[in-house]
Protein backbone atom coordinates (compact mmCIF):
# COMPACT_ATOMS: atom_id res chain seq x y z
CA UNK A 1 0.00 0.00 0.00
CA UNK A 2 1.40 3.23 -0.72
CA UNK A 3 2.44 5.59 1.99
CA UNK A 4 0.04 9.04 2.20
CA UNK A 5 1.83 12.16 2.50
CA UNK A 6 0.60 15.43 2.81
CA UNK A 7 2.43 18.64 2.69
CA UNK A 8 0.83 21.52 5.18
CA UNK A 9 1.80 25.35 6.35
CA UNK A 10 0.59 24.42 9.63
CA UNK A 11 2.20 21.43 11.68
CA UNK A 12 0.68 18.65 13.63
CA UNK A 13 3.32 17.33 16.15
CA UNK A 14 3.57 19.19 18.86
CA UNK A 15 7.56 20.01 18.96
CA UNK A 16 7.19 21.17 15.63
CA UNK A 17 3.95 23.88 16.78
CA UNK A 18 6.30 24.89 19.23
CA UNK A 19 9.49 25.29 17.76
CA UNK A 20 7.71 27.02 14.78
CA UNK A 21 4.98 29.17 16.79
CA UNK A 22 6.23 32.05 15.85
CA UNK A 23 8.21 31.85 12.31
CA UNK A 24 4.57 31.03 11.39
CA UNK A 25 3.02 33.91 12.93
CA UNK A 26 5.45 36.64 12.42
CA UNK A 27 7.67 34.99 9.91
CA UNK A 28 11.50 33.49 9.62
CA UNK A 29 13.26 36.57 9.98
CA UNK A 30 12.07 36.38 13.69
CA UNK A 31 13.97 33.88 13.52
CA UNK A 32 17.12 35.31 12.54
CA UNK A 33 17.50 38.58 9.83
CA UNK A 34 19.26 36.14 7.46
CA UNK A 35 16.57 33.47 7.45
CA UNK A 36 14.47 34.36 4.94
CA UNK A 37 12.49 31.42 4.05
CA UNK A 38 8.99 29.80 4.25
CA UNK A 39 8.34 26.62 6.00
CA UNK A 40 6.16 24.14 5.46
CA UNK A 41 5.57 20.59 6.87
CA UNK A 42 5.64 17.03 5.44
CA UNK A 43 3.67 14.24 7.09
CA UNK A 44 3.26 11.07 6.70
CA UNK A 45 1.57 8.62 8.91
CA UNK A 46 5.24 7.45 10.61
CA UNK A 47 6.62 10.92 10.47
CA UNK A 48 6.55 15.16 10.27
CA UNK A 49 9.41 16.95 8.63
CA UNK A 50 9.67 20.54 8.64
CA UNK A 51 10.84 22.26 5.01
CA UNK A 52 11.98 25.45 4.53
CA UNK A 53 11.29 26.57 0.32
CA UNK A 54 13.42 29.08 -1.13
CA UNK A 55 13.79 30.77 -4.47
CA UNK A 56 16.76 33.74 -4.52
CA UNK A 57 17.19 35.04 -1.24
CA UNK A 58 20.88 35.37 -2.20
CA UNK A 59 21.94 36.65 1.15
CA UNK A 60 20.33 34.24 3.39
CA UNK A 61 22.68 31.95 5.82
CA UNK A 62 24.08 28.76 4.30
CA UNK A 63 21.68 26.86 5.93
CA UNK A 64 18.93 28.18 3.69
CA UNK A 65 21.05 28.82 1.02
CA UNK A 66 23.36 27.15 -1.45
CA UNK A 67 24.75 29.77 -3.01
CA UNK A 68 25.64 31.06 0.24
CA UNK A 69 27.21 28.36 1.32
CA UNK A 70 29.47 27.56 -1.75
CA UNK A 71 29.95 31.44 -2.88
CA UNK A 72 30.14 33.54 -0.73
CA UNK A 73 30.80 31.44 2.40
CA UNK A 74 34.16 30.38 -0.16
CA UNK A 75 34.88 33.97 -0.42
CA UNK A 76 35.04 34.34 2.60
CA UNK A 77 37.37 31.89 4.00
CA UNK A 78 39.74 31.97 1.04
CA UNK A 79 40.28 35.77 1.92
CA UNK A 80 41.27 34.47 5.47
CA UNK A 81 42.98 32.00 4.77
CA UNK A 82 45.47 33.00 1.94
CA UNK A 83 47.56 35.39 0.74
CA UNK A 84 46.11 38.64 -1.08
CA UNK A 85 47.35 37.67 -4.29
CA UNK A 86 45.63 34.37 -4.30
CA UNK A 87 42.40 35.43 -2.44
CA UNK A 88 41.63 38.24 -5.17
CA UNK A 89 42.37 35.99 -8.14
CA UNK A 90 39.80 33.02 -6.51
CA UNK A 91 37.32 35.68 -5.71
CA UNK A 92 37.26 36.93 -8.81
CA UNK A 93 36.39 33.37 -9.51
CA UNK A 94 33.90 32.37 -7.67
CA UNK A 95 32.07 35.54 -9.00
CA UNK A 96 32.06 34.48 -12.22
CA UNK A 97 30.81 31.21 -11.00
CA UNK A 98 28.13 32.72 -8.63
CA UNK A 99 26.92 34.78 -11.73
CA UNK A 100 26.32 31.52 -13.87
CA UNK A 101 24.53 30.32 -10.75
CA UNK A 102 22.26 33.43 -10.43
CA UNK A 103 21.39 32.98 -14.22
CA UNK A 104 20.42 28.73 -13.54
CA UNK A 105 18.48 29.96 -10.33
CA UNK A 106 20.47 27.66 -7.80
CA UNK A 107 18.80 28.85 -4.93
CA UNK A 108 15.54 27.86 -6.29
CA UNK A 109 15.36 24.49 -2.99
CA UNK A 110 12.96 22.69 -0.97
CA UNK A 111 15.47 21.90 2.06
CA UNK A 112 13.96 18.60 3.98
CA UNK A 113 14.13 18.48 7.61
CA UNK A 114 15.22 21.88 8.13
CA UNK A 115 14.93 23.37 11.83
CA UNK A 116 16.69 26.46 11.26
CA UNK A 117 20.05 25.00 12.42
CA UNK A 118 22.80 23.93 11.17
CA UNK A 119 22.79 20.60 12.15
CA UNK A 120 19.20 18.63 12.06
CA UNK A 121 19.07 15.05 13.42
CA UNK A 122 16.98 12.68 11.16
CA UNK A 123 14.11 10.79 13.05
CA UNK A 124 14.83 7.06 12.93
CA UNK A 125 13.51 6.08 9.41
CA UNK A 126 13.80 3.17 7.39
CA UNK A 127 13.23 5.21 4.63
CA UNK A 128 10.77 2.44 2.37
CA UNK A 129 8.22 5.33 1.72
CA UNK A 130 11.06 7.88 0.33
CA UNK A 131 9.21 7.38 -3.18
CA UNK A 132 6.49 8.57 -2.50
CA UNK A 133 7.55 11.18 -0.56
CA UNK A 134 10.28 12.27 -3.36
CA UNK A 135 6.96 12.14 -5.43
CA UNK A 136 4.86 14.25 -3.72
CA UNK A 137 7.68 17.02 -3.00
CA UNK A 138 8.08 17.34 -6.96
CA UNK A 139 4.49 17.11 -7.48
CA UNK A 140 4.27 20.50 -4.93
CA UNK A 141 7.62 22.11 -6.44
CA UNK A 142 8.61 20.98 -9.43
CA UNK A 143 10.96 23.49 -10.07
CA UNK A 144 13.11 23.01 -7.29
CA UNK A 145 15.72 20.78 -6.17
CA UNK A 146 15.49 19.18 -3.12
CA UNK A 147 18.14 18.88 -0.40
CA UNK A 148 17.55 16.55 2.55
CA UNK A 149 20.23 18.15 5.03
CA UNK A 150 22.64 17.17 7.67
CA UNK A 151 22.49 13.46 6.76
CA UNK A 152 25.42 11.58 8.46
CA UNK A 153 25.98 7.60 8.61
CA UNK A 154 25.19 7.42 12.46
CA UNK A 155 21.92 8.77 12.64
CA UNK A 156 20.18 8.50 8.90
CA UNK A 157 22.23 5.93 7.01
CA UNK A 158 19.17 3.96 5.96
CA UNK A 159 17.98 7.25 4.68
CA UNK A 160 21.53 7.60 2.79
CA UNK A 161 20.81 4.18 1.24
CA UNK A 162 17.77 4.84 0.04
CA UNK A 163 18.38 8.26 -1.31
CA UNK A 164 21.64 6.21 -3.22
CA UNK A 165 19.09 3.71 -4.52
CA UNK A 166 16.83 6.82 -6.10
CA UNK A 167 20.11 7.97 -8.07
CA UNK A 168 20.54 11.33 -5.57
CA UNK A 169 23.00 12.85 -5.41
CA UNK A 170 25.00 12.29 -2.23
CA UNK A 171 27.76 15.35 -1.87
CA UNK A 172 30.17 16.16 1.27
CA UNK A 173 29.10 19.28 2.79
CA UNK A 174 31.22 19.03 6.20
CA UNK A 175 32.66 16.62 8.89
CA UNK A 176 30.97 16.52 11.93
CA UNK A 177 32.05 15.32 15.31
CA UNK A 178 30.13 12.55 17.00
CA UNK A 179 30.15 11.24 20.67
CA UNK A 180 27.89 8.49 21.63
CA UNK A 181 26.57 8.88 25.15
CA UNK A 182 28.42 5.74 26.82
CA UNK A 183 31.45 6.26 24.58
CA UNK A 184 34.76 5.06 27.01
CA UNK A 185 37.22 6.98 24.92
CA UNK A 186 35.25 10.09 26.08
CA UNK A 187 35.53 9.03 29.72
CA UNK A 188 39.28 8.23 29.35
CA UNK A 189 40.49 11.01 27.72
CA UNK A 190 42.46 13.54 29.97
CA UNK A 191 41.48 16.77 28.03
CA UNK A 192 37.64 15.95 28.92
CA UNK A 193 38.53 15.38 32.89
CA UNK A 194 40.37 18.60 32.23
CA UNK A 195 37.81 20.38 31.35
CA UNK A 196 35.13 19.56 33.32
CA UNK A 197 37.41 20.28 36.16
CA UNK A 198 37.55 23.85 34.54
CA UNK A 199 34.37 24.32 34.46
CA UNK A 200 33.87 23.28 38.31
CA UNK A 201 36.13 26.28 39.40
CA UNK A 202 35.28 28.85 41.20
CA UNK A 203 36.17 32.09 39.56
CA UNK A 204 33.17 32.37 37.15
CA UNK A 205 29.70 31.20 38.03
CA UNK A 206 27.96 28.37 36.24
CA UNK A 207 24.29 30.42 35.69
CA UNK A 208 21.72 26.99 34.88
CA UNK A 209 18.53 27.10 32.18
CA UNK A 210 16.12 27.98 34.94
CA UNK A 211 18.10 30.50 36.51
CA UNK A 212 18.15 32.76 33.28
CA UNK A 213 15.58 35.64 32.89
CA UNK A 214 14.50 37.41 29.64
CA UNK A 215 16.59 40.55 30.48
CA UNK A 216 19.45 38.49 30.18
CA UNK A 217 19.17 37.42 26.57
CA UNK A 218 20.83 41.05 24.68
CA UNK A 219 23.56 40.35 26.35
CA UNK A 220 23.65 36.52 25.49
CA UNK A 221 22.91 36.91 22.29
CA UNK A 222 25.44 39.37 21.80
CA UNK A 223 28.42 36.69 23.06
CA UNK A 224 27.10 34.88 20.29
CA UNK A 225 27.02 36.81 17.41
CA UNK A 226 30.64 37.74 18.84
CA UNK A 227 32.04 34.46 18.50
CA UNK A 228 29.54 33.06 15.37
CA UNK A 229 29.41 36.12 13.28
CA UNK A 230 32.27 38.28 14.02
CA UNK A 231 35.07 35.60 14.52
CA UNK A 232 33.43 32.58 12.24
CA UNK A 233 31.23 34.15 9.53
CA UNK A 234 28.34 36.43 9.12
CA UNK A 235 26.54 33.92 7.04
CA UNK A 236 25.85 31.70 10.05
CA UNK A 237 22.10 32.25 11.49
CA UNK A 238 22.08 36.03 13.09
CA UNK A 239 19.89 34.70 15.55
CA UNK A 240 17.66 37.22 17.39
CA UNK A 241 17.26 37.84 20.99
CA UNK A 242 13.57 37.42 20.33
CA UNK A 243 14.39 33.98 19.13
CA UNK A 244 16.58 33.12 21.78
CA UNK A 245 14.14 33.80 24.53
CA UNK A 246 11.70 31.93 22.77
CA UNK A 247 13.69 28.60 22.60
CA UNK A 248 14.34 29.47 26.53
CA UNK A 249 11.06 30.26 27.11
CA UNK A 250 9.52 27.18 25.76
CA UNK A 251 12.51 24.89 26.98
CA UNK A 252 13.34 23.65 23.32
CA UNK A 253 16.72 24.50 23.88
CA UNK A 254 18.61 24.30 27.36
CA UNK A 255 20.60 27.59 28.05
CA UNK A 256 23.82 27.70 30.70
CA UNK A 257 25.93 30.73 30.85
CA UNK A 258 28.87 31.88 32.84
CA UNK A 259 29.21 34.86 34.74
CA UNK A 260 31.90 36.91 36.76
CA UNK A 261 31.38 38.18 40.13
CA UNK A 262 30.63 41.26 39.06
CA UNK A 263 27.70 40.17 37.26
CA UNK A 264 28.58 40.09 33.68
CA UNK A 265 28.11 37.32 30.95
CA UNK A 266 31.01 35.97 29.47
CA UNK A 267 30.47 32.97 27.85
CA UNK A 268 26.60 30.83 26.81
CA UNK A 269 25.75 27.61 25.54
CA UNK A 270 22.58 25.94 24.32
CA UNK A 271 22.19 22.46 23.81
CA UNK A 272 18.96 20.90 21.76
CA UNK A 273 17.53 17.51 21.55
CA UNK A 274 15.92 16.44 18.33
CA UNK A 275 15.15 13.16 17.38
CA UNK A 276 16.70 11.87 20.18
CA UNK A 277 20.43 13.41 19.63
CA UNK A 278 21.54 15.99 21.56
CA UNK A 279 23.15 19.13 19.66
CA UNK A 280 24.68 22.44 20.53
CA UNK A 281 23.77 25.20 18.12
CA UNK A 282 24.57 28.32 20.57
CA UNK A 283 28.05 29.02 21.62
CA UNK A 284 29.42 32.68 22.65
CA UNK A 285 32.08 34.05 24.68
CA UNK A 286 33.80 37.51 25.44
CA UNK A 287 36.69 36.91 22.28
CA UNK A 288 38.47 40.14 24.36
CA UNK A 289 39.11 38.09 27.57
CA UNK A 290 42.59 36.11 28.11
CA UNK A 291 42.32 32.25 26.81
CA UNK A 292 43.75 31.42 29.98
CA UNK A 293 40.71 31.54 30.87
CA UNK A 294 39.84 28.91 28.65
CA UNK A 295 35.85 29.71 28.46
CA UNK A 296 35.60 27.38 24.96
CA UNK A 297 36.53 24.43 27.02
CA UNK A 298 34.32 25.30 29.57
CA UNK A 299 31.33 25.86 27.24
CA UNK A 300 31.88 22.83 24.73
CA UNK A 301 32.29 20.31 28.10
CA UNK A 302 28.52 21.41 29.05
CA UNK A 303 26.76 19.26 26.20
CA UNK A 304 29.26 16.47 26.58
CA UNK A 305 28.14 16.34 30.27
CA UNK A 306 24.20 16.53 29.50
CA UNK A 307 24.20 13.89 26.72
CA UNK A 308 26.32 11.54 29.18
CA UNK A 309 24.01 12.61 31.77
CA UNK A 310 21.05 11.78 30.08
CA UNK A 311 22.38 8.73 28.06
CA UNK A 312 21.99 10.85 24.55
CA UNK A 313 24.50 10.57 21.81
CA UNK A 314 25.71 13.90 20.89
CA UNK A 315 26.00 15.14 17.29
CA UNK A 316 28.88 18.55 18.16
CA UNK A 317 28.71 19.72 14.61
CA UNK A 318 32.54 20.94 12.72
CA UNK A 319 35.22 22.78 13.23
CA UNK A 320 37.98 22.26 15.65
CA UNK A 321 38.27 19.29 14.72
CA UNK A 322 41.70 18.30 16.65
CA UNK A 323 40.08 20.03 19.88
CA UNK A 324 37.08 17.35 19.65
CA UNK A 325 38.92 14.39 18.53
CA UNK A 326 41.17 15.15 21.89
CA UNK A 327 37.75 14.97 23.99
CA UNK A 328 36.80 11.65 22.46
CA UNK A 329 34.64 13.08 19.24
CA UNK A 330 34.59 10.49 16.24
CA UNK A 331 34.66 12.54 13.03
CA UNK A 332 31.89 11.29 10.52
CA UNK A 333 31.44 12.91 6.42
CA UNK A 334 28.22 14.78 6.97
CA UNK A 335 26.03 14.84 3.18
CA UNK A 336 23.66 17.22 1.10
CA UNK A 337 21.32 14.80 -0.81
CA UNK A 338 20.34 16.20 -3.50
CA UNK A 339 17.39 15.20 -5.90
CA UNK A 340 17.27 16.79 -8.81
CA UNK A 341 17.00 14.30 -12.10
CA UNK A 342 13.35 16.32 -12.19
CA UNK A 343 15.02 19.61 -13.29
CA UNK A 344 16.50 20.26 -16.66
CA UNK A 345 20.51 20.18 -17.94
CA UNK A 346 21.46 23.31 -17.29
CA UNK A 347 19.89 23.22 -13.74
CA UNK A 348 21.51 20.00 -12.79
CA UNK A 349 24.55 20.86 -13.81
CA UNK A 350 25.98 22.86 -10.76
CA UNK A 351 24.55 20.42 -8.45
CA UNK A 352 26.85 17.59 -10.58
CA UNK A 353 30.11 20.53 -10.85
CA UNK A 354 29.59 20.71 -6.43
CA UNK A 355 29.25 17.16 -6.30
CA UNK A 356 32.88 16.32 -7.98
CA UNK A 357 34.27 18.97 -6.19
CA UNK A 358 33.30 18.57 -2.92
CA UNK A 359 33.92 14.19 -3.26
CA UNK A 360 37.59 14.11 -5.01
CA UNK A 361 38.62 17.75 -2.86
CA UNK A 362 36.47 18.68 -0.06
CA UNK A 363 35.87 15.20 1.49
CA UNK A 364 39.65 14.26 1.09
CA UNK A 365 40.55 17.64 2.72
CA UNK A 366 38.51 17.99 5.84
CA UNK A 367 39.78 14.16 6.44
CA UNK A 368 43.19 14.46 6.22
CA UNK A 369 42.96 17.90 8.29
CA UNK A 370 40.45 16.70 11.22
CA UNK A 371 38.18 20.15 10.28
Amino acid sequence: MATEVHITEVPQDATLRRWFRPVLERGSTFAAPNLETSPFFLRTPQRELPLTVNETEWDNSWICSPWTHYISCAREEISRTTSPIAAKAADAFLRVIGAALHKVHFNRVVMVNNWLLSTNPWPAWNADDLPEVIEALVKQWPDHALVFRSLNAKESGPLISALTKHRARLIPSRQVWYYNADSETVAKSHEFRKDVRLLTRDDLELVPHEALAREDFPALAQLYDQLYLGKYSRHNPQYTVEWFRHLHGENLARFTALRTREGDFVGVEASCELNGVLTSPVVGYDLDLPRSLGLYRRLAVIPLLEARGRGLPLNLSAGVGRFKALRGGEATMEYLGVVDRHLPQRRRLPWRLIETLSTRFLAPYVREHRL
